[in-house]
């Protein structure tokens, strides 16, 4: 039987890329409604939403490509 502790140390660790996918939409979702207060918090919100959708197709990449692959 496995114990919980082997199963934290048998895993990765890694934040699943549809959790940065959502993360994302959250960014620009709530960046539009700040921009449509005029609030100057909307463009660090805008700005970084790309960074979510960045990692979100990066780990896409890795879960589709070949486990033989370069």
């Amino acid at each position: 039987m496995t114990s919980h502790g082997n199963m934290a140390l048998n895993s990765k660790g890694k934040i699943p890329w549809y959790l940065y996918f959502v993360g994302g939409m959250i960014y620009t979702a709530l960046g539009g409604w700040l921009f449509a207060e005029s609030s100057p918090l909307a463009w660090i919100w805008l700005l970084s939403a790309p960074v979510g959708f960045f990692y979100a197709w990066r780990g896409w990449q890795r879960e589709t490509r070949p486990r033989g692959g370069p």
